[in-house]
């Protein structure tokens, strides 16, 4: 199968609008002692946990469309950045995951006036991971794969482009004198002024 253009671009918009919207879901939600705070309940989302989320989804979908639009040196630069950006939100997404009470030491600091996040896992009766966290890190690692299609079919799209170029022309003498002589009239009247004839088409 092909892979073209129209599809990696489809691909990194869909990508991108998903690690987005992932990104504003509740991923963590907390249930907190009632004795120091009178929320029993918080709501963490992905953006909150893991503020650098956002941003390396934003610089992956930019740096996918640089790629889309560019050629040879700069289309693969351009690939790896956005392969790098996935990566990297995948590892903040794996720290989220594997600590989410440390992730959410401002969230939960701010409902419970303690920062000391020895006594905030105090504070923590019940933790449950979401599954938008589950779900932005499957869309990572089909973003990565996509940021590897594009240096991988690119090489295509640079020859299928070559191939509609129209040959140049240019540098044919003949050719030359020939489109000279039909813009430019003072060629034609020189032409005619040394004896030549020109009504007369070059033979080709």
């Amino acid at each position: 199968m092909r892979i073209t253009r129209g599809t990696v671009l489809i691909a990194t918009v869909v990508t991108g609008t998903l690690l987005l919207i992932a990104g504003a879901q509740p991923w963590v939600v907390l249930g907190l002692s009632s004795a120091e705070s009178s929320a029993r309940e918080l709501i963490v989302t992905g953006g909150t946990l893991a503020p650098s989320f956002v941003g390396l989804s934003l610089a992956y979908a930019a740096a996918l469309i640089v790629a889309l639009v560019s050629r040879g040196f700069i289309r693969i630069v351009s690939s790896v950045i956005a392969i790098l950006a996935v990566l990297g939100a995948f590892v903040v997404s794996l720290i989220v995951a594997s600590d989410p009470v440390a992730a959410a030491r401002v969230a939960i600091a701010g409902v419970t006036g303690v920062s000391d996040t020895v006594r905030q896992r105090d504070l923590i009766d019940t933790l449950a991971l979401q599954p938008w966290a589950f779900i932005a890190m499957s869309v990572l690692v089909v973003s990565a794969f996509v940021g590897v299609a594009v240096i991988v079919a690119g090489r295509s799209w640079t020859s299928n482009a070559r191939r509609f170029e129209r040959p140049d022309q240019s540098s044919s003498p003949r050719g030359s004198r020939a489109q000279h002589n039909e813009i430019d009239p003072h060629a034609t009247w020189d032409d005619f002024s040394g004896g030549g004839d020109p009504t007369r088409t070059p033979s080709r």
